[in-house]
């Protein structure tokens, strides 16, 4: 099972991902959901308002990445989840 520590570098690297798409300086607040099987993350742009950022987990036992969606509030993702029925879409830690 992966450590706090853990989970948030493969966190920070995927958000280093997103940096290089949009051309734009990101950050992971410092506040964040555990649940026990991983870290739910939310990222925001450093510098200026970002739009359509997704919540995100990273799974403690596997280490992937599971992107929620932003048309519902984050609950709604988690309770999908924990239902089995999200991800639609998942991606693996590099």
């Amino acid at each position: 099972m992966l450590t706090d520590k853990e989970m948030l570098e493969i966190a920070n690297k995927y958000i280093k991902e997103l940096e290089q798409q949009t051309n734009m300086e990101l950050e992971i607040p410092k506040d964040f959901v555990r649940k026990s099987y991983g870290n739910i993350y939310d990222y925001v742009g450093k510098n200026r308002r970002l739009a359509g950022n997704a919540p995100f987990l990273v799974e403690n036992m596997t280490g992937k990445i599971v992107v929620f969606g932003t048309s519902e509030d984050d609950n709604y993702y988690i309770r999908e989840y924990e239902a089995g029925r999200w991800p639609k879409i998942s991606m693996k830690k590099s």
